[in-house]
């Protein structure tokens, strides 16, 4: 156990202190990138928030009425989102500046696609801590049962995943989760607005499970697209990292799979049973 801890000390000076991470980091002046502490503290935090303090602190209280604040927070993550996934695919793989199959870590890659491909993939670090908002206003309208074990694990573990990726991964392989997650929180968000907007848009809107499927469509492309550094191409990008990438995105394709079934397709098997038995009653 000691070899271990020991190991893990070793491995954490050698990152955060004898090499830093991505130099380009320092260039374009981005805060937040230092020590992972901070980083670990605030997931900390919201964890405890959302979990314990927060609805210990509802349990007496009327749920507040957030509807202006949700409506203006729904409008302001979709047209953000959608600005993040544009400029990183367009200085990416739109004009063909890096490759879709295997693209490597290279640190001395300081061209203006490059910079700007960079600036978004910040904007889009950033975009994580936003989204923190979406299960404190669920704690304040006391929808506890919208706190679940995926919502929780899906927000804290992208602003760990997405810090990694920015301070050491920028502008490597990794960049296509980046760009697809924004496009989906386009349409995602774009659903809380109508809903936000018009509540009894809810029952009616018919692609209210596809945002679901799409998702999942998202991480089956990131598994696919992980496995491709490991044993199809060669760039010289790291190959652990790859692998982290495919089980982490075949995790959560698990994760999201059991939810679908749960909310679509055990409720509709269900609903069918329920009314073949009711039938077959009457006969």
């Amino acid at each position: 156990m000691a070899l271990v801890l020991r190991s893990l000390y070793q491995l954490y000076n050698s990152l955060f202190h004898d090499f830093k991470g991505d130099p380009r980091n320092d260039e374009h002046g981005f805060i937040g990138l230092g020590s992972p502490f901070p980083v670990l503290a605030i997931i900390a935090c919201y964890v405890y928030f959302v979990k314990v303090l927060g609805p210990k602190m509802m349990e007496n209280r009327k749920p507040y009425d957030l509807t202006t604040v949700i409506y203006i927070y729904n409008i302001f993550q979709i047209f953000f989102n959608l600005y993040i996934g544009s400029v990183a695919i367009y200085n990416s793989y739109w004009n063909g500046k890096i490759s879709l199959t295997c693209q490597p870590i290279d640190y001395t890659n300081k061209t203006p696609q490059m910079n700007r491909l960079i600036f978004a993939t910040y904007l889009y670090y950033f975009s994580k801590y936003l989204d923190l908002l979406d299960t404190i206003f669920f704690v304040l309208r006391k929808k506890f049962n919208q706190i679940t074990f995926l919502h929780v694990y899906h927000h804290g573990g992208m602003i760990f995943a997405v810090y990694i990726f920015c301070k050491f991964l920028a502008g490597s392989h990794g960049t296509l989760l980046g760009i697809l997650n924004s496009f989906v929180h386009v349409v995602m968000y774009g659903y809380y607005f109508l809903t936000s907007f018009k509540p009894e848009l809810k029952d009616s809107l018919w692609w209210k499970k596809h945002i679901t499927q799409i998702q999942l469509m998202q991480f089956a492309i990131l598994v696919v697209h992980f496995i491709n550094p490991i044993f199809f191409y060669e760039c010289g990008h790291p190959k652990f990292v790859a692998a982290v990438g495919v089980t982490q995105n075949f995790f959560m394709f698990l994760l999201f799979s059991d939810f679908y079934y749960k909310a679509y397709v055990k409720k509709r098997l269900t609903f069918l049973f329920n009314n073949k038995f009711l039938d077959h009653q009457h006969l």
